[in-house]
């Protein structure tokens, strides 16, 4: 596949009119428009609307109606599980036109926008299960009264999903919140809007009715600062990185609404002498250069025991070497490009902090400007060796395809390395021995733990951070959490006592 052949089915969401709000296509209340450029060439092969606090407000008002009116929100839970059942049957038949989209968009290789796209399949279709399930409580309470506790939606939620995985992270908040019966107003990053777009025009033929769903698109701060300051929106969810996660919170508590944040990570990945060393290095390499190491939970800082180092990193840099990094749209492509300019260039100036630092680097940096690498944002699977934890390297999020090794000999500095940061978002471990798991999954200060493992995130459990890597948790039937609130129902079963009886 190449950029010039456009599966069928994509050329309908290659150039979108407007935002998607009130069951409509809006164009932008100030009439511009943002490039969407490819990663991997640098061509501007599409245009998206350039929302603002007018467009948001509107999209807030017709959420509000939606949820008012009460055709989602106190519709029949089995009836919006089978609507989502078929917004998850679209998401499937668009599969092969919206995983282009999602490469020429990201710049990630079309085998991974594929699985994004099934995953987003697969999470639609789980809350579609779960929308029947969300159980109240009832009990005899004391006083001869009857208490039902009943879960409500919380209302109108906003959303603002990151640009790494559009579509299948944008699922994590956008199914839950459907589910529970909210109204969604949704912010994609503008440098990826074209699947959410091409998302909410689907769930509208699925059956979601109009302003139940509306996608706004727009830079952060014309779009996503005026979503997240919205007297209007009841609960807001939010993933992206600490500084803007700050920012958000600081806005969320002026109004005293709750928030949902999914922040960066700087997360461990320790490999024990007696870990099965194939296996391991297989799994450091996909924990840290899947999605071009452009991944919240990347296994950044690899934890190596002293008495397999060598053997170990230089197993993982043949790994490294190996992989190929190739046009996105390539069948053979194993690692595509970076976002943009800027993030390669940050990405690249990381590199060289960690070299002034003292950390030697083994392979990768950025490739000669030959080929399909003299166009695009493109740069190598990276190992860092010899870092330590005062390293800046070590501490702060790269967010691409670096990682970094460092030495320890006991189990105890392993861990003490491992929440050496302020993040704990995840963490992994590599061990045949089952006390030394066990006491992994005890001691790392982590939302979540991979033993033996790293990277998969089923949708059937839970995803998020500790520390500042945010709270409230993505996935799972704990999302739900997160999109309703709990209204107490007491009900006398006797006269009522006078209190004031003279």
């Amino acid at each position: 596949m190449d950029t010039a052949t456009i599966p069928a089915g994509a050329a309908r969401f290659l150039q979108p009119e407007g935002h998607v709000i009130d069951g409509g296509v809006v164009p932008p209340a100030g009439g511009a428009t943002l490039p969407v450029e490819d990663p991997a060439t640098g061509e501007i092969f599409a245009r998206i609307p350039a929302g603002d606090a007018a467009d948001i407000d509107r999209a807030v008002k017709a959420a509000r109606a939606s949820f008012t009116a009460g055709t989602w929100s106190r519709a029949d839970p089995a009836h919006r599980g089978r609507v989502l059942w078929a917004f998850a049957r679209a998401i499937r038949d668009e599969a092969e036109a919206l995983a282009w989209l999602e490469t020429r968009d990201s710049g990630k290789p079309i085998a991974e926008a594929r699985a994004d796209i099934a995953g987003t399949g697969e999470i639609l279709e789980y809350y579609a299960g779960l929308a029947s399930q969300l159980f109240g409580q009832t009990t005899r309470v004391p006083g001869n009264n009857f208490a039902t506790v009943i879960r409500e939606p919380a209302g109108v939620v906003g959303q603002i999903t990151p640009w790494n995985f559009p579509l299948y992270v944008g699922a994590w908040k956008f199914a839950p919140a459907l589910c529970c019966g909210c109204s969604v107003v949704l912010k994609p990053s503008e440098l990826t809007s074209l699947t959410m777009l091409a998302a909410a025009e689907l769930a509208l033929a699925a059956g979601v009715p109009p302003g139940v769903f509306n996608v706004v698109c727009g830079t952060g701060a014309d779009a996503g600062a005026p979503l997240s300051t919205h007297p209007d929106v009841d609960v807001l969810a939010f993933t992206g990185g600490v500084v803007t996660g700050r920012k958000v919170l600081h806005a969320r508590a002026d109004l005293l609404r709750p928030t949902q944040l999914e922040l960066g990570g700087k997360s461990p990945n320790i490999v024990f002498d007696d870990a099965d060393l194939e296996r391991a290095s297989a799994g450091a390499a996909f924990g840290i250069f899947y999605n071009q190491g452009e991944n919240c939970n990347a296994g950044s800082r690899l934890l190596v025991q002293a008495g397999i180092h060598d053997r170990f990193v230089a197993r993982l840099v043949e790994r490294a070497r190996a992989i190929r990094v190739l046009p996105p749209l390539d069948e053979r492509s194993q690692m595509g490009a970076l976002i943009s300019a800027a993030h390669a260039r940050k990405v690249a100036e990381y590199v060289e902090v960690g070299i002034a630092e003292g950390a030697t680097r083994l392979c990768g940096g950025p490739p000669p400007p030959e080929g399909h690498f003299a166009r695009g944002h493109w740069y190598l699977p990276t190992v860092l060796a010899e870092v330590e934890a005062k390293h800046r390297v070590f501490q702060e999020e790269i967010f691409g395809p670096v990682v970094t090794v460092t030495k320890f000999t006991s189990d105890d500095e392993a861990i003490a390395l491992a929440n050496a940061t302020e993040f704990g978002l995840a963490a992994g471990a590599w061990t045949s021995s089952v006390q030394r798991a066990l006491r992994c999954s005890q001691e790392l200060q982590s939302g979540y733990v991979w033993i033996n493992n790293y990277n998969p995130t089923p949708v059937e459990v839970p995803f998020g951070g500790v520390k500042s890597s945010g709270f409230g948790r993505d996935c799972g039937p704990q999302a739900v959490e997160t999109y309703t609130t709990w209204k107490t129902v007491l009900w006398a079963l006797a006269p009522f006592d006078d209190w004031y009886k003279q």
